[in-house]
């Protein structure tokens, strides 16, 4: 039976004592009655055994009055280096539904989500992939998750933008006639057929992640468009995302907020192409794809937030345009007052990692009392830019407004160095690796040497880097890992919803 936990931060204890994990609001057990303490529950706690390479069950006990049934909204921005990467599970009775949105460049996703997902030994159904866009520290990560046999979606989402082999960056998007983009693909057979010519795909590696989602269609049940006009649409013309329109009481929703995408003179799709400036009637590959990511925005009763994917300034003035429907000539700030019913939010995933090359207006129409910034290591983009990081503050809402950064909040290395041990100690299991008399002794060597490392230097920033947020739509917790820990190894801002506002801070 699944439960959820209930009290902001509890314990659950080893059955025979000892052991102690510490849990918060929201995290998901899977219990049975105890068979003397009826006010206790014993948690079946998935664990990875390295001894024995399998998935194995620890016993842990949990007071009842600690658990609720009622699934919250759960977002985790995972430090996935430079890029983006988020598993957001929506509330759905007493279960959720997954999507992960973007999976940066790395394998910190696939990881992450074999861990938090103890059952993916036995397969994990997710509702849906999100491919923001065509960029590497998006989409690259999704690759060894598409590629693992355990995992399946029943739905893959893209921005209907296709990178394939080009002799000139500029046809790196395919034909383009009128300032537009004119090589879209709505659908799974149209992008099916467009890959199954493997001179289009060549080594591009976007290509390639598609394709081999397309190639395996009991895992992947759709892949499609997202974009405004390619979803559910609604009465008030909105766009949802497919099962996520508004219906019933409190419903989670997520609606599409972009791609917009405008129709050639024949009436066919079409994407418009950005240039390095607003209106400038250019066109840069890199600003165009960027600038179409898949923008969302999720609500749940009185909480709602906004993905900024990696838009920059000609996208974001398309967009404030649109939804603020002003002409190219009005004044950007004229279209606040519309734009802002649309695009406003509680909490803004910032646009590109924290670059600056964003609009004043569009973090004014969003208007968000916290921002999330996924930021990366070793990088030269410098990000987050320290003047965004003032623009944020300047234009949050309230007079303490909360800026989340992976990075900043991980100053932990992302590994670490052997010590002349432990590199001495690695150079003899190498050794009786290649001096194993047979190939099962063999395989036991090379075992020993992976658990020797993964114990010792796994990555560092899937535990201190990640971002959790927990809500009702009414009480919102977010959550990260101290580094230090002294008592509870967890940061804690709880907010409620009163008077019309979310009131709050640390817990």
């Amino acid at each position: 039976m699944r439960v959820y936990v209930k009290a902001l931060k509890a314990r659950i204890t080893a059955s025979e004592g000892g052991s102690v994990k510490h849990v918060i609001w929201g995290d998901w057990l899977d219990v049975e009655d105890h068979p003397d303490r009826p006010d206790k529950y014993i948690v079946n706690w998935k664990a990875w055994n390295a001894q024995s390479n399998s998935v194995g069950i620890e016993k842990y006990v949990i007071a009842r009055s600690d658990c609720q049934t009622e699934a919250l909204l759960e977002m985790i921005f995972l430090d996935v280096g430079q890029g983006d990467g988020c598993i957001v599970s929506v509330p759905d009775g007493n279960s959720q539904r997954t999507l992960i949105i973007d999976a940066g460049e790395r394998t910190n996703m696939h990881r992450f989500l074999k861990w938090r997902f103890r059952y993916v030994d036995d397969g994990a159904q997710f509702h849906a992939a999100v491919l923001t866009h065509p960029d590497m520290d998006h989409y690259k990560g999704f690759q060894p998750i598409f590629d693992d046999a355990r995992i399946s979606f029943d739905t893959v989402y893209h921005n209907g933008l296709m990178e394939r082999v080009a002799a000139v960056e500029s046809d790196l998007l395919g034909a383009r006639a009128n300032g537009q983009c004119t090589e879209i693909f709505p659908a799974r057979d149209v992008l099916d057929n467009f890959l199954s010519v493997p001179a289009r795909r060549g080594d591009k590696l976007y290509p390639k992640l598609l394709w081999t989602a397309l190639q395996a269609p009991a895992r992947f049940g759709d892949i499609r468009m997202a974009a405004v006009g390619h979803g559910d649409a609604a009465p008030d013309g909105r766009t949802y995302l497919p099962g996520f329109a508004p219906a019933g009481a409190d419903p989670p929703s997520i609606e599409i907020l972009g791609p917009v995408p405008e129709t050639t003179p024949a009436g066919a799709p079409a994407l418009r192409t950005f240039g390095d400036n607003p209106n400038d009637g250019g066109f840069n590959p890199g600003k165009t794809k960027n600038g179409h990511s898949v923008i969302l925005k999720l609500r749940y009763r009185d909480f709602s937030a906004v993905f900024g994917g990696d838009l920059n300034r000609p996208a974001e003035d398309y967009l404030l345009r649109h939804y603020g429907e002003i002409g190219v000539a009005a004044k950007l700030s004229d279209a606040l007052p519309k734009a802002k019913l649309r695009l406003g939010a509680d909490l803004l995933k910032c646009c590109h990692h924290g670059s600056s090359d964003v609009t004043d207006e569009f973090v004014e129409a969003v208007n968000p009392f916290a921002f999330v910034v996924s930021s990366g290591d070793e990088e030269s983009h410098v990000h987050p830019k320290p003047e965004l990081l003032g623009l944020l503050g300047k234009k949050g809402r309230g007079d303490r407004p909360l800026i989340l950064c992976t990075e900043i909040l991980r100053s932990t290395p992302e590994s670490r160095s052997m010590t002349t041990q432990e590199q001495a100690t690695l150079d003899k299991l190498i050794d009786a690796v290649d001096t194993a008399a047979n190939a099962t002794d063999r395989m036991k060597a090379r075992k020993a040497v992976n658990d020797f490392w993964n114990a010792r230097f796994r990555r560092l920033v899937n535990v201190y880097g990640a971002i959790t947020l927990r809500t009702d739509g009414r009480t919102l917790l977010i959550a990260f890992r101290k580094e230090k820990v002294k008592g509870s190894p967890w940061q804690l801002y709880k907010y409620s919803f009163t008077g019309g506002a979310w009131v709050g801070g640390a817990a």
